[in-house]
């Protein structure tokens, strides 16, 4: 589905932050068909069909987070949404900063200590092209705390969360003025909260295959999720967890 400007409080971007951008532009390019398109600082974007997806950098020594897919939440006020964060308890983990034209960027850690971004745009309006093969499609949020992680996001973005009637996850989750859920939240009693970023594919038996085949694993074999679909979970050669979905 092509977007040419994501609703507030909707998924609109994803950064990977690697160790080896070449061997991700290789494992992902031929995973999902993506060519890049070079950007200064060693900065890519990852184009379908002429279509912006998500980008990819590498990771700068002494940075706070690890290796990982990160998502962009829509701000249409950046400071506004940094005094909600920190309003509902969360932590500014990088501020409000610009980036060149495309627009401007903020870091979060939410109070279960998750890690998400902001980003209000100018030229860059975020990922293309979504909810199709070869694109962010579902995002995932696995934490200890499901109450509270529902009370933080609604009182920051909005966000309203429901017990989808074929059960599976505990709550699926829907931005302000969406018609479809957009990802959901799934309770994870040990461990590291986290969302997990589920990019869309034809059959997700066989981009498995493939994935492994290109140098990634298995971390979850395809199985069906209630009130989703199909969906596996993989790691790319650089250790970095990311999911396959196709929806029911």
């Amino acid at each position: 589905m092509k977007i040419t400007r994501h609703p507030a409080g909707a998924p609109c971007w994803a950064d990977l932050d690697t160790p080896d951008v070449a061997s991700a532009r290789a494992f992902y390019g031929s995973l999902f068909g993506w060519e890049t398109l070079e950007l200064p600082g060693g900065y890519v974007n990852f184009v379908l069909r002429g279509e912006k997806i998500v980008g990819a950098v590498r990771l700068r020594e002494g940075q706070e987070h690890s290796a990982g897919w990160s998502v962009y939440f829509m701000s249409d006020d950046l400071n506004g949404t940094t005094k909600a964060v920190e309003e509902a308890g969360g932590r500014v983990v990088s501020p409000p900063t610009k980036v060149s034209v495309a627009g401007s960027a903020a870091v979060y850690e939410a109070p279960d200590g998750a890690v998400f971004g902001a980003w209000e745009p100018d030229k860059h309006t975020g990922s293309g092209l979504v909810r199709e093969p070869s694109t962010l499609s579902w995002f995932g949020l696995s934490t200890p705390d499901v109450d509270g992680a529902k009370a933080f996001y609604a009182q920051v973005f909005g966000w309203t969360a429901a017990v989808p009637p074929a059960g599976g996850a505990v709550a699926h989750l829907t931005f302000v003025g969406g018609v479809a859920e957009f990802g959901g939240i799934t309770s994870r009693p040990e461990g590291a909260a986290g969302w997990t970023l589920h990019f869309g594919v034809a059959d997700v038996d066989s981009a498995s295959a493939t994935a492994v085949a290109l140098g990634g694993t298995v971390v979850s074999e395809p199985a069906e999720a209630p009130g989703v679909g199909r969906i596996a979970v993989l790691k790319d050669p650089a250790g970095v967890t990311f999911a396959l979905v196709r929806h029911a």
